[in-house]
């Protein structure tokens, strides 16, 4: 288990979601989907993400993916797994 795993993993636990700009921002890193990837296996977690929308600092639509240990009530455009 990398050291970055445990960080997010501990990051989900206390705070409750993560997303890509927050790990790379709080963290330094890159590719969350691989560290969750890990945290799923090694853990052997369920791990529920979702599509969340809004505007980036251009004032263009987007959208990124949430993660969190906790299934979300109303989880956005295509749903939690």
């Amino acid at each position: 288990m990398t050291t970055q795993a445990r960080r997010i993993y501990k990051h989900l636990k206390e705070k409750g979601a993560i997303t890509n700009a927050q790990a790379n921002n709080l963290y330094g890193i890159r590719h969350l989907p691989a560290i969750i990837r890990d945290i799923k296996k090694h853990f052997c977690v369920e791990i529920f993400d979702w599509w969340q929308s809004g505007r980036n600092r251009y004032g263009e639509n987007c959208r990124w993916k949430v993660y969190s240990l906790h299934k979300q009530d109303n989880p956005g455009e295509t749903g939690g797994k």
